[in-house]
Formats: C-alpha cells, structure tokens, sequence
C-alpha cells in the first residue's frame, strides 16, 4: 500500500525533533510498491530515510521524502549453528534486536538502544561496543532506481567501513532503496565484551545469554545518553576521527605539552592508524554540558547534541557544531567531522 501526504511536517520523523516540512511524504508497505512509487516521484528529487535518527535537516525539504513501512521478518535455519534473519527495512532496528536476543541468538546484541530502523542502519553501517552491523549482514536487497529492477547485494559488494557503505557514495546516492537485510546470527554464544568496561560489568566464568549483554547495553547508554522522547537528538554527532601515524605521534606531543606527560589520550589502533574518541577530545575542551540558544552538548556525553529547549533551530545546531569542531581544531589541531547528515533545503540536499 502506498500513501502520499503533501506539504508534510515530518517533526515526528526526525529524531533531532526539527520542526520542519516536505513537499511530499510517500510511505510504501511492500517493495513490490517500489516500482509505482517512482513512478508517482517523477523526475522530482527525493530522499529515503529511516526514523531519521541520523539526519539534521536544516531547513523545509521541497523534494519528496520516501519511507519504508515493510515490516516483514522471516528467520530460517541455515545450518545446526546459525540462523538467518531476513527483516524488513521499515522495522525499528532494537525491536528486532529486542526479538533476537529472546530467541537466544546471538550477534545483534551489542547494536542494542541505538534508534532508527534496520534500512537506515545498513545504510550507516551502525556500531557500538566493538561491533558493527557488517559483522552480522549476509546480504541486502535493493531496488535499483537507475535500471528499475531489484537487486540483491552480498555484504562484499556493500563496501562497508567507518560509518559508510557504498549507499552513502557520492556518485551512488539514492540509486538503491533498501527493502530488506538477512542478517547471519549465531545459536552459539560469541559475547564480544572486548568494548570500555563491558566485561567488568559480568562476574568471571558467568553463563551469558544474548539478552543479559542487551540488558546491560540498554542501562549502560541510559546512563550517558538522553532519550529522544524527552530530548531530541541524533545520538553521536561526530565520528571518531580516525590519524596516521605521523598525526597520531603529533597528537600526543600536543596532549603532553597541554596536559604533563601523565595524561594518555584514548586511542585505538586501526591497521596502521588511530581512531581517536571524538568525545574525550570535546570534553577536555570544556564543552560538555555547553548551552547554545536552543540546543546543548549532554551533560554526560558531550559526543551528544540535543535540542535542549524542544524549540531549537537548525541554526541552533549548525552553530553548536561549529563551535565544538573550531575548539576542538584550535586545541588539538583535530578536525572532526559530524556522523550526523545534513539535509540542505536545496535540491542539491
């Protein structure tokens, strides 16, 4: 079934909670919808989005704003240790992670808490605590708006990295709208607790089950992170920046003169470079908690922007964004970049 709305004010379908419009909202249930629903967008530019948990649209969108509502799961047993998991993307990704982890099967568990839907979250190659969903995608199926036909792509042809696929490549934006994710989930247990503090928070030689590690995921982020129910946000604003080795050694000599030589930065080693904590590098700039008209960074992880007041603009945000990535530059000679997209008011968006 499709539905189309005209003029739309999509505040509820951006988690940042922008009080801001489309030209045209079209939601599909079926991908069997998809052909009939390019035909109704035309030549028109359009947008696929999820929950929009990752986006901050910065203005009206003139164009037209597709949203999956294919809510479809199917699971089959692959083998006497596996299973695959096949979910429409339309389904809000921590229900099916809610739903996996109760079915004893493991390999989603750590994703636990983040928002948005399961499309939106192949797209982004979502992670938290030393996974990402690459680890866990068999394959996703498409339809492909440049040769109109559906398309299924084996997670080698996904091209997947840090917070990237080749769904978000520049020459391939918007060619492939994702109708489904199978996912290879294990019946064995493979905890991954390798992620901050995670292990210390289970006794030694404790029996784990997947919905013990999404528990103490789930009251984990609750600590550091706000609700989007009661303030609006997109999660992690900022990618970790990930340094060579020579701007990694520069770095710490930068940390050493500010700070005394005590202070060792949190890095992690990636091949031959460093991914570096986008939030420590805010905090130590002072700006955990800083108020900007009507947004702020969070009180306890300033990696976090929020719409404070419930009013904020996206001139809020932007300005707050600028102000984080010029101190951050200033101190540490470290440019960050938001893992947040921007949606322009433009067609060029």
């Amino acid at each position: 079934m499709i539905t189309t709305l005209s003029d739309f004010n999509i505040r509820h379908l951006n988690t940042f909670r922008m009080n801001v419009s489309v030209g045209k909202l079209i939601e599909y249930t079926s991908a069997t919808d998809l052909p009939a629903v390019f035909l109704e967008v035309g030549d028109a530019p359009y947008l696929s989005i999820g929950a929009g948990s990752n986006l901050l649209f910065l203005g009206d969108y003139p164009g037209v704003l597709l949203h999956s509502g294919i809510l479809d799961i199917e699971m089959v047993n692959e083998s006497d240790s596996t299973v695959l998991v096949r979910a429409g993307s339309g389904i809000e990704m921590d229900k099916l992670i809610e739903q996996t982890c109760q079915g004893g099967l493991w390999g989603l568990e750590n994703l636990s808490g983040i928002p948005g839907e399961v499309g939106a979250s192949a797209v982004q190659n979502v992670g938290a605590y030393g996974v990402e969903v690459k680890d866990v995608i068999k394959e996703v199926e498409c339809y492909d708006t440049l040769e109109k036909r559906f398309v299924v792509m084996p997670v080698s042809e996904c091209h997947y990295g840090y917070r990237t696929s080749v769904f978000k490549r520049p020459d391939l934006k918007n060619r492939y709208v994702i109708t489904h994710v199978t996912y290879r989930l294990s019946r064995f247990p493979c905890p991954v607790l390798t992620y901050g503090n995670l292990k210390s928070r289970f006794a030694i030689g404790e029996t784990l089950t997947p919905e013990m590690i999404r528990n103490t995921i789930r009251s984990i982020r609750d600590e550091k992170l706000p609700s989007v129910e009661l303030f609006g946000s997109a999660g992690s604003f900022f990618k970790n920046p990930v340094v060579s080795q020579t701007d990694y050694d520069s770095f710490v000599n930068r940390i050493a003169d500010i700070f005394g030589q005590e202070i060792v930065p949190p890095a992690y080693k990636v091949n031959d470079r460093y991914k570096l904590s986008a939030a420590w590098l805010i905090d130590q700039t002072g700006l955990k908690g800083l108020s900007h008209k009507g947004a702020a960074t969070w009180h306890t992880q300033p990696l976090v922007i929020i719409n404070k007041s419930g009013k904020a603009s996206p001139s809020d945000i932007l300005e707050l964004e600028t102000i984080i990535i010029r101190k951050v530059q200033d101190l540490f000679g470290i440019t960050l970049s938001p893992e947040v997209e921007h949606i322009y008011p433009t067609f060029q968006s």
